[in-house]
């Protein structure tokens, strides 16, 4: 059996005949020194954050520059909480949508504890095998956990929205979190079980009994919990499985298959499984599909697609089939009763769907990333295109669209068949994201930092960074209004560049509203507006950075409680008040 990538990847050699990156794309590594970086994020405000694997997130003002290399600060630190070995640790981040004027951020990470309550944290407690032994077998968890961002500016509450995903060995752990519509929150975890041999339930710790998989089973059978009928009466793990949640519950968000009716709890959140180790997911941009890089086991590496939805087509759940399948064949190692349910023509509760594009194992192979290109200075034949990383192969692929049968729906390649983009010992990456000017980043775990894949014919000009927020004394909501908008924390990688800005102010998707740092406007209607700024550099590269703020009406519903004596409301002004007086008694006298 392979070893998983984030233990494999501390071996894992470049490969003898690397591919260059194609002709004018060059990398950069703006952030470097980090230790064990899993993801980069950007904020519309210009902030970077940079996740650790130990629990630690950091935060660089604005985007390092040639001329401003800015040191970051500690923005979060969870590692208290973090059980950071082998494939755990933080692994999830997501920024809310609506970040910074919503001071949330969201984190997933191993839990050094959890589903029993009446038990220490597993590691190390009494009685629980060495930790550095692979096959020992003491269960931990996983959380998703809102953090309050404080006026300091660092994070600091944590309200625990999730935990769950029975963990029984250290690797197929928690992964991806990201913001969909909804706005919904997505997350993805593991099947928890042994990547060493073919995990049934057989080795099992009796400390920590897994309680939930279906028919008696457990180990990788876990990500198939939703087959097992006692799952929707009872309960199963989230193993194996992608959820859709309420960003402030935690619950299963509405429109999901199984949501929100007599379901269980963690039914309701499911919207797809059968999943291995579904580490690194993506939202294809401006659309509601889900793409997910599955790692497989000894044969087929997998993207797999969930099926985009809106208010005519359902949200349909979706079964990818692990343990009885991989890639696109059965699995001779998982021969019970679900998998031949499975096996039969449209058999099972949720039938198998095969893999979107699968390939073959060459040495070790993990995909950890995937993300599309919605930028435009890549070459056209990158438009929309699919890049997806395998880190053990220290490699990125690129899959362009392709629609030849004009169904609408992206065609894959032949398996085995995606193109190598990049590969060699920089190409290692656990996250792939974009980020200034469109261009790829990605988070290279072994070399401790954050690369940036940029394109420029003849020359090394790298987009700016653009940053958007609320000038001194300006609201996001409120009544009609003057708003003001600076850019001031936009910023050019290059040294001595020029930045000019050109503004949407009134979100028609049309610039020349205003130049300048710094804009305003009016806004008398009522409605929301998604404001922009376009910086552009003295080499016409350019990025784009929006924000949204509202406009209500200026009213206000007052509920008055009138009891059998007299009651004196005083309604402050300048708001106006609608009075709805309901009879709750024997008689209401207008006044």
């Amino acid at each position: 059996m392979r070893t998983r990538f984030l233990c494999a990847l501390l071996v894992a050699a470049a490969p003898a005949f690397a591919t260059p990156l194609p002709e004018h794309f060059f990398r950069t590594d703006p952030i470097v020194g980090r230790t064990e970086p899993t993801g980069v994020y950007f904020a519309h405000d210009g902030r970077v954050f940079v996740t650790e694997k130990s629990g630690v997130v950091w935060v660089y003002a604005h985007f390092p520059t040639a001329a401003d290399p800015v040191q970051p600060k500690v923005f979060a630190d969870v590692s208290a909480n973090v059980h950071d070995y082998w494939d755990r640790g933080l692994l999830g981040f997501a920024l809310d949508p609506l970040f910074p004027e919503q001071p949330y951020v969201y984190v997933q990470y191993t839990f050094n504890g959890g589903l029993f309550d009446d038990l220490p944290p597993r590691w190390p407690p009494a009685g629980c095998p060495n930790p550095t032994d692979p096959n020992a077998g003491c269960v931990v968890s996983g959380r998703i956990s809102r953090l309050t961002v404080g006026e300091d500016g660092t994070a600091g509450e944590e309200l625990v929205l999730v935990e769950d995903w029975y963990q029984q060995y250290p690797s197929h752990s928690v992964g991806t979190l990201a913001f969909g519509p909804g706005p919904a929150l997505y997350a993805g975890g593991g099947d928890g079980a042994s990547f060493t041999f073919h995990d049934l339930g057989q080795s099992g710790n009796p400390l920590w009994p897994d309680q939930r998989s279906p028919a008696g089973a457990g180990g990788s059978l876990r990500a198939q919990g939703l087959e097992d009928a006692a799952a929707y009466t009872g309960d199963i793990w989230l193993d194996g499985t992608i959820i859709r949640i309420d960003p402030a519950t935690g619950a299963g968000a509405p429109g999901n298959p199984l949501c929100c009716g007599t379901a269980t709890l963690n039914a309701s959140r499911i919207i797809a499984y059968g999943l291995r180790n579904p580490f690194r997911f993506t939202i294809r941009p401006y659309a509601t599909e889900v793409w997910i890089g599955d790692v497989g086991e000894n044969l087929w590496e997998e993207i797999n697609r969930i099926p985009g939805f809106d208010d005519v087509t359902p949200l349909v759940m979706q079964n990818f089939g692990w343990p009885c399948f991989e890639g696109r064949g059965h699995h001779d190692g998982f021969n019970v009763p679900i998998c031949t349910r499975l096996y039969q023509d449209g058999g099972g509760v949720t039938p198998a769907t095969p893999p979107w594009y699968t390939y073959s194992h060459v040495g070790s192979s993990d995909i950890t990333g995937l993300v599309f290109y919605e930028g435009n200075l890549y070459p056209p034949q990158y438009s929309d295109s699919l890049f997806f990383a395998d880190n053990s192969r220290a490699v990125i692929f690129n899959i362009p669209y392709a629609d030849d049968n004009g169904d609408f729906q992206r065609d894959p390649p032949p398996d085995s068949q995606a193109t190598p983009f990049y590969d060699g010992g920089f190409a290692t990456a656990v996250q792939l994201t974009t980020g200034p000017g469109g261009d790829v980043f990605y988070a290279n775990l072994l070399a401790g930092r954050i690369s940036r894949l940029s394109y420029c014919d003849g020359c090394t000009n790298q987009a700016p960074s653009a940053a958007i927020t609320l000038a001194a004394g300006s609201t996001v909501g409120g009544p009609a209004r003057t708003i003001a908008f600076t850019a001031a924390n936009s910023v050019d990688p290059d040294a001595g560049d020029t930045l000019t800005y050109d503004w949407d102010l009134d979100g028609d998707g049309a610039f020349g509203d205003a130049s300048g740092v710094t804009a305003s406007r009016y806004y008398p209607d009522v409605g929301g507006y998604y404001v922009r700024v376009r910086v552009t550099d003295a080499s016409g590269a350019r990025d784009v950075q929006g924000m949204g703020v509202d406009v209500d009406s200026g009213t206000a519903d007052v509920g008055i409680a009138f009891g059998d004596g007299t009651d004196t409301v005083f309604l402050g002004a300048p708001m106006t008040y609608t009075l709805v007086v309901t009879n709750h008694g024997d008689a209401v006298v207008p006044g």
